[in-house]
């Protein structure tokens, strides 16, 4: 049912005895009872036709009885749920998960599919980008006054300043030693 999970193992094919030898494959963006669900759903429909790209819009999408049970849990997890059926290619439960996701929508006021998918308001963005501009400028401040009142630092200034002050000197000096080597001021008689 995983296009993603046949890609890899397609390629290198595996028996019962395989599986207990070898590695277990990384999946780590996807959480332990997020990839549950997955699994149960693969399973439950285990041998059924994978859906073909249907380019009609809005796609002719039923959700069974047993999808719609699955499908009974919290927002959050309904959009993990989602993101991980898109990221291991499991067309049939991306298109029911994401029914789903336009059947919550279907009849709603702006405020209540704010509510419903977490939209913060125009004056929430707002405070929340002056928050964070706050923050920002405060964590600068406070760097610049932590390397102010590191120990030594006034010490360590001075002493780069001393140490360009030579460096311009004998920068100096050496240019004025090249002018003399250049035969200013000798003659051959």
């Amino acid at each position: 049912m995983s296009e993603t999970m046949n890609a890899m193992l397609g390629t290198n094919p595996m028996t019962a005895e395989d599986v207990e030898k070898n590695e277990a494959i990384p999946i780590n963006n996807i959480k332990a009872e997020i990839l549950e669900l997955v699994f149960k759903w693969c399973e439950e429909h285990k041998g059924e036709p994978i859906p073909v790209d249907d380019d009609t819009v809005p796609k002719n999408v039923t959700i069974p009885a047993f999808d719609e049970e699955l499908m009974k849990i919290d927002n959050d997890r309904l959009f993990h749920l989602i993101c991980a059926a898109n990221y291991l290619n499991v067309k049939g439960l991306l298109n029911v998960s994401c029914k789903k996701v336009a059947l919550m929508a279907k009849g709603k006021s702006p405020e209540e599919l704010r509510v419903i998918y977490g939209i913060p308001t125009d004056e929430e963005d707002e405070a929340a980008a002056k928050v964070a501009k706050e923050e920002a400028e405060k964590k600068k401040k406070d760097g610049e006054k932590k390397a102010i009142e590191a120990p030594g630092a006034e010490e360590a200034k001075e002493g780069d300043k001393k140490a360009d002050e030579k460096a311009d000197e004998a920068a100096v000096e050496k240019k004025a030693d090249a002018t003399n080597d250049s035969g200013e001021g000798t003659s051959s008689s």
